[in-house]
C-alpha cells in the first residue's frame, strides 16, 4: 500500500511544483524538492531509531501520523492550484495520453530515451552487495547506504541549479555519464573498503541528478493542461523500465558474472546518451511548453 501511495502521489505532486514555478527555475524548483525529500528520508530512521530506545514500534507509528498530518493540513488550506484551461477535446485517461502522445513529439523522444536508460539502470542494493564483495563488514552496510543518501542529498539543489544555467538536457546527459563511470567501477576488483564508500559517493551523485532533472525537464516539453499526464506517463515507462533492469541485471549477475550484468547496463546507457545528445541537438532550443 504504501508504493501505491507513492505512485498516486508522485505525477500530481511533480505538476504541481512544474505548475508553481517558472521554466527557466525548475531546475532549482526540484532540487530543493529533491533534498527536503532526501532530508526526511536521512532524519525519519534516526528519529524512529531514538523513539524505538524509549518506547514501542507503535510509537514509531503514532508519531509518524504528525508530519503526516501537517502535510495534509498545508496541502488543503495553504496551497492554490493554478487554474489552467482544460482539454476542449478530451475527458479520459486515455484520451489525455492519446493527445500528449500527438501533439508533444519531443516529449516522446524524450521518454523513449530515458526509458532506455532505466532499462539498464540498477538499484542501489547492487551497489550494497558490490561493497560486500569489496571487503565492506555485513555491520557497515548502512554506512554505505547512507553514504548513497547523503551524495544524493548534497547534489540535488546544485544540480537544479546548473540545469538552469546550462540547460537540463545537458545535465542529464551529465547524469548518465555519470551512472557510466559506476557501471565501469563496478567491473573493478580492489579489496579496499575505501574503494567501494567512493563508488557509493559517485552513485549517490547520479541519482541525485538524475532525480532532479528528469522531473524538472518535462515542462519544456509540455503544456501546462497535460503536465499532469506526462508525468504519470514518463513515471510509469520509467517505473515498468527500471523493474524489468533489476530482474536482468541481478539474474545475469547471479547466472553469469558481474562484468557481463554492468556491459549490459553500460551498453544501453551508451545507447541512452547517444540518444540525448542528438535530442539535445535536434530539441533543447525550444523555447515554449514544446507542443511539438
Amino acid at each position: 500500500m504504501d508504493r501505491v501511495g507513492k505512485g498516486v502521489r508522485t505525477a500530481p505532486r511533480d505538476a504541481l511544483i512544474a505548475d508553481s514555478v517558472s521554466e527557466s527555475i525548475s531546475g532549482k524548483a526540484f532540487g530543493i524538492h529533491r533534498t527536503i525529500d532526501q532530508m526526511g528520508a536521512i532524519a525519519g530512521p534516526l528519529v524512529a531509531f531514538a523513539i524505538l530506545q524509549t518506547m514501542d514500534i507503535q510509537a514509531v507509528f503514532l508519531f509518524s501520523l504528525i508530519p503526516g498530518a501537517i502535510a495534509v493540513i498545508i496541502l488543503i488550506f495553504f496551497v492554490k492550484e493554478v487554474a489552467i484551461k482544460k482539454l476542449a477535446s478530451s475527458t479520459t485517461i486515455f484520451g489525455n495520453i492519446r493527445c500528449l502522445l500527438k501533439k508533444n513529439k519531443a516529449f516522446v523522444i524524450l521518454t523513449i530515451i530515458t526509458g532506455v536508460f532505466s532499462l539498464g539502470a540498477f538499484n542501489f542494493s547492487f551497489i550494497l552487495l558490490r561493497a560486500s564483495d569489496l571487503g565492506v563488514d555485513q555491520s557497515f552496510i548502512p554506512i554505505v547506504y547512507a553514504i548513497i543518501n547523503i551524495a544524493h542529498t548534497i547534489i540535488g539543489i546544485p544540480a537544479g541549479i546548473l540545469a538552469d544555467r546550462i540547460g537540463k538536457e545537458k545535465v542529464l546527459l551529465i547524469s548518465y555519464g555519470i551512472f557510466a563511470i559506476t557501471t565501469i567501477l563496478m567491473m573493478v576488483s580492489i579489496n579496499n573498503v575505501f574503494y567501494a564508500y567512493l563508488l557509493a559517493v559517485i552513485f549517490g551523485l547520479y541519482v541525485g541528478i538524475s532525480e532532479t532533472v528528469q522531473r524538472a525537464i518535462i515542462p519544456k516539453y509540455v503544456a501546462t493542461e497535460l503536465r499532469g499526464t506526462a508525468y504519470g506517463l514518463h513515471s510509469l515507462v520509467i517505473g515498468i523500465c527500471f523493474f524489468v533492469s533489476n530482474i536482468t541485471f541481478g539474474f545475469i549477475w547471479d547466472n553469469y558474472s558481474i562484468n557481463m550484468a554492468v556491459t549490459y547496463s553500460a551498453s544501453l546507457s551508451l545507447c541512452a546518451i547517444i540518444g540525448m545528445v542528438v535530442f539535445i541537438k535536434s530539441y533543447s532550443t525550444i523555447k515554449t511548453n514544446g507542443i511539438i
